[in-house]
């Protein structure tokens, strides 16, 4: 079996400024309506999808070149799944470089590989928010979650 992290490449036509802007302060407008500001090294971020959430320690940001956060906390509110933390330890690293005509960005959700459980549940929801993310940025709107009266809605992509 495979044991490779969850990485996409992905060349969007907007600048790096733009790209790091939409990973670090704009984030609710393609991951999820309820985002923290992740723009300062140090601080942890709360990313929520109904009753799921995952917590980020904010561990490196290097403007229009790098973000990479840490999760501390999880809770994967899926009754498929017996393991409800699995991102706990994980690392999220966004690599932003100069392409022409814009920014070519790869993604790596070190740890998320398809051994865990919820690999293939956030597999599916990582192509839909990486989407989202160049939606956004080339067209001003992403598809981000959000939340339902129903809890649970579109908890498959949390």
């Amino acid at each position: 079996m495979n044991s490779e992290s969850f990485t996409r490449n992905i060349d969007i036509a907007a600048s790096p400024a733009q790209v790091f802007c939409a990973l670090t302060k704009d984030v609710s407008m393609w991951w999820t309506t309820s985002a923290d500001d992740a723009s300062v090294v140090g601080k942890s971020a709360t990313f929520r999808f109904d009753k799921s959430y995952q917590i980020m320690l904010i561990k490196d940001l290097v403007p229009e070149r790098r973000v990479v956060w840490d999760c501390v906390e999880q809770v994967h509110d899926n009754k498929t799944l017996s393991v409800h933390d699995e991102w706990v330890g994980t690392r999220l690293i966004w690599k932003i470089e100069p392409a022409s005509p814009g920014t070519r960005l790869t993604f790596v959700h070190q740890g998320l590989v398809p051994q865990l459980e919820c690999y293939e549940i956030c597999e599916r929801g990582w192509d839909h928010y990486v989407e989202s993310l160049k939606s956004y940025l080339e067209t001003g709107t992403g598809d981000p979650y959000r939340h339902s009266a129903k809890p649970g809605a579109r908890g498959d992509r949390g």
